[in-house]
């Protein structure tokens, strides 16, 4: 069987709760019907987690086999503090059980892959600027730089056409612990920080509300959540601005979960960065929910 023309790789982005997965075919496309997600909580034990990457591998592995595939290699985003050369967990906050386990070493043990299946494993903010430099909106640019919203408070950049790595294999730059006023910047421009900053503009909030819930209610012209989203978008710009006027960034994007509420921060951002004179584009990332797929293709097939 010629693999070049007949093999797939296997792509997970690892998040808080979930595992997400999805196939590539050999020219670099996401393969119709094989995405899926799969329970992975940060706080389960370590068999929970083994267990969880283990099934998904038999999924995907499965799915190639269906197909009449080969699968020729794994890709797996992760978040850090993590040893990325050697695929070994280095986090204390979350996913505490597996803390020094070689994912690397369990997954080559593995029946449907085996000691010489190509592993990759990428930090998942870097992967997904590999991915939009390689595949998304950051193609046309030297220096961009990629925000990710969500759970925390992500960034990553490439200068020089050149993702930007720390020894680790973690982002070289992080804005996250960034000082500001009584914390730092992920407190404010978070989840947490979109939520704090609408129960104080609403005077009060539901414990169950989401940021989904707020771009719903902004869109339906609720002011406290409008608000919410224009302050959000003034905090980012100033714990930003020095950062990508230093940096010579053309091209900064937004992704994670609540950049897809872009259109509700955009006003604001755009206002807090102007006068920054090398950016030239303030975008949503082309593939928001894709982008470290591509990304961990982009490097799998560097690695070739």
């Amino acid at each position: 069987m010629d693999l070049k023309t007949n093999s797939c790789r296997l792509l997970f982005d690892v998040g808080g709760t979930f595992l997400k997965a999805v196939a590539a075919d050999s020219a670099g496309g996401l393969i119709p019907g094989s995405e899926f997600s799969c329970p992975m909580p940060s706080d389960g034990t370590r068999e929970a987690i083994t267990g969880a990457l283990a099934a998904s591998v038999a999924r995907g592995a499965a799915f190639a086999a269906r197909n009449g595939l080969v699968l020729a290699g794994i890709g797996i985003a992760f978040p850090g503090p993590f040893d990325y050369a050697n695929g070994i967990p280095r986090m204390e906050h979350k996913f505490r059980s597996i803390y020094g386990l070689s994912l690397a070493d369990l997954l080559h043990g593995l029946p449907e892959t085996g000691p010489g299946m190509p592993v990759r494993f990428m930090h998942d903010v870097n992967a997904a600027m590999l991915g939009e430099m390689t595949w998304g909106s950051a193609r046309d640019a030297a220096n961009a730089a990629l925000v990710t919203l969500g759970t925390g408070l992500g960034f990553a950049c490439c200068l020089g056409r050149e993702v930007q790595y720390s020894p680790t294999g973690s982002p070289r730059l992080a804005i996250y612990n960034c000082p500001y006023r009584d914390g730092i910047l992920e407190d404010y421009v978070s989840k947490r920080g979109f939520l704090r900053i609408y129960a104080e503009l609403a005077g009060s909030a539901d414990p169950a509300l989401t940021v989904a819930d707020l771009g719903r209610m902004a869109s339906e012209g609720d002011p406290a959540a409008k608000a919410t989203f224009a302050e959000a978008g003034r905090i980012l710009a100033g714990g930003i601005r020095g950062l990508l006027e230093e940096q010579k960034i053309e091209c900064l994007l937004m992704g994670g979960q609540i950049s897809r509420s872009f259109a509700l921060l955009e006003p604001a951002l755009r206002e807090g960065l102007q006068g920054v004179g090398s950016l030239r584009t303030i975008a949503p990332a082309a593939h928001i929910g894709h982008a470290a797929f591509y990304g961990l293709l982009a490097q799998l097939d560097a690695d070739r």
